[in-house]
């Protein structure tokens, strides 16, 4: 969770699997943006990712809202090819789809994160 001013602003819902720390969401409130709240957020993800030994950090966002894909990007996310999909990656871009999301518009992406031993 993310504070700004005393106040929660946001927070990050992550779930460990055997190839990565996967995001499921990251929100922030609308007040607390631009503040610096979600990049904290991702930070302490992926600081957590690292403390469990995960070799990657993957997420799914829309792929042209400038506050998702491009955000991440500028932390080092790379866009991974639906080809290049696991099988749960297939599977939650497939229940996205099923949930209405209108998957052109969605991505996966992924960070790898170097061993520290």
């Amino acid at each position: 969770m993310a504070e700004v001013g005393g106040l929660l602003s946001g927070f990050a819902s992550c779930e460990v699997f055997e190839d990565a720390l996967h995001v499921w969401e990251l929100a922030v409130a609308f007040e607390a943006q631009g503040r610096g709240a979600g990049r904290a957020l991702m930070e302490a993800a992926v600081a957590e990712a690292r403390r469990r030994a995960c070799p990657a950090v993957t997420l799914t966002t829309f792929r042209d809202v400038p506050w998702n894909a491009p955000f991440y990007r500028s932390l080092g996310f790379a866009e991974i090819p639906e080809a290049a999909f696991n099988a749960r990656l297939a599977f939650i871009r497939e229940r996205e789809g099923k949930a209405g999301l209108h998957i052109p518009s969605r991505c996966a992406m992924r960070l790898e994160l170097e061993r520290r031993d």
